[in-house]
């Protein structure tokens, strides 16, 4: 396998950011980072747990931050991964420690919800410093750069990183109907929409009936989404398999036609881009960076958060405009060439190489 960023520079850099063994986007980012970095060096911060394990970690990785840093005169750099909310502040004790180390910080920032962290917080101005003690701030895509820079950031700090995803495992699959196969994989939460979408199709189960297959993959952060499904009676159009992850998640990309994500709100997904990686049109929301790759009848449709109208008629639109998903499919591989591993990493390393000079 490739390693797009040698030990040569990777010696200079050390990784922060949530177990890889956790489950979601950042992971996923991390995962890859790791798969494509030679001698990737790397320290969690954090792990799915009661408090004492959360409070054990970040002890532990700031015991292993300072020794590192201490002992190891190659780093130069902290890349440090994080989000709003509880992770920022866990965050911003590695960056005020990285700056008494006297190492270059970078923040690299997944959050979907940073806005509203930020608008609900009574902690601005320290907020908006932290920010700007880092060399670097990194951000998913133009619209968030744009967003920092408006809360006091200094643009000249902001870089915009495409998130990043694995090149496609195309498999034929033998094909057993003709109804549209819809996928959704995510986080089960109010946030991400699930439920919208489950509630667009109860209201609509005539139509949908034998016309449509809906398998739903991710963790349950809040409701039921078993009991939703059977109290609508949905069991012969949607099934919910839990956590989706390896050779079942590359079957279900395969297996899919149409990806949806109707979020409230998002940074950019690397669900989404993994879907167009496998030549699938998406279903979403004009939310974060969202907009920047899906073009409306062009690779995919976008709706309203919580407008289940619109998440109807998108769904009927691929259903009734069947060679539509392969041309609109078509355009979403063309447009996510630049998320896949040699360009992100490439443009990582310009980063990198403006920090060491």
């Amino acid at each position: 396998m490739n390693k797009y960023i040698d030990k040569t520079l990777s010696r200079k850099i050390l990784f922060m950011g949530v177990s890889m063994k956790t489950k979601g986007g950042m992971t996923a980012v991390l995962v890859l980072y790791n798969r494509y970095i030679e001698n990737m060096q790397f320290i969690p911060t954090w792990k799915i747990g009661n408090k004492l394990i959360k409070l054990g970690y970040a002890l532990q990785a700031i015991t292993q931050m300072c020794l590192k840093c201490l002992f190891n005169r190659n780093i130069q750099i902290i890349h440090i991964h994080g989000a709003a909310n509880a992770s920022f502040y866990r965050c911003r004790i590695f960056i005020n420690l990285a700056k008494r180390l006297n190492k270059k910080v970078i923040l690299h920032e997944h959050a979907a919800d940073f806005i509203q962290f930020y608008q609900n917080s009574n902690d601005k101005a320290n907020i908006s410093q932290t920010l700007n003690k880092c060399d670097t701030l990194i951000v998913l895509s133009q619209s968030w750069k744009e967003y920092f820079n408006s809360i006091g950031v200094d643009k000249n700090k902001i870089k915009v990183l495409n998130n990043i995803v694995s090149p496609p495992e195309f498999k034929e699959l033998p094909r057993k109907d003709n109804k549209l196969h819809l996928m959704f994989m995510g986080e089960i939460s109010i946030r991400k929409g699930g439920f919208d979408l489950l509630q667009a199709i109860s209201d609509n189960r005539e139509y949908f009936a034998d016309k449509l297959l809906l398998r739903i993959g991710g963790n349950e952060v809040d409701g039921n989404i078993k009991q939703f499904i059977k109290e609508r009676q949905l069991e012969d159009i949607v099934s919910y398999e839990g956590w989706i992850s390896g050779n079942k998640k590359i079957e279900c990309l395969n297996w899919e036609d149409v990806y949806i994500l109707p979020s409230y709100n998002e940074g950019l997904p690397i669900a989404i881009l993994e879907a167009m990686s496998y030549k699938h049109p998406t279903i979403s929301t004009p939310v974060g960076g969202i907009p920047e790759v899906i073009k409306t009848y062009e690779n995919g449709i976008l709706v309203q958060p919580g407008n289940k109208n619109e998440i109807t008629e998108a769904i009927k639109y691929y259903i009734e405009h069947p060679e539509k998903i392969r041309t609109h499919g078509e355009q979403a591989y063309q447009t996510v060439q630049n998320f896949f591993p040699q360009k992100v990493l490439n443009d990582l390393t310009h980063i990198y190489q403006s920090l060491l000079k």
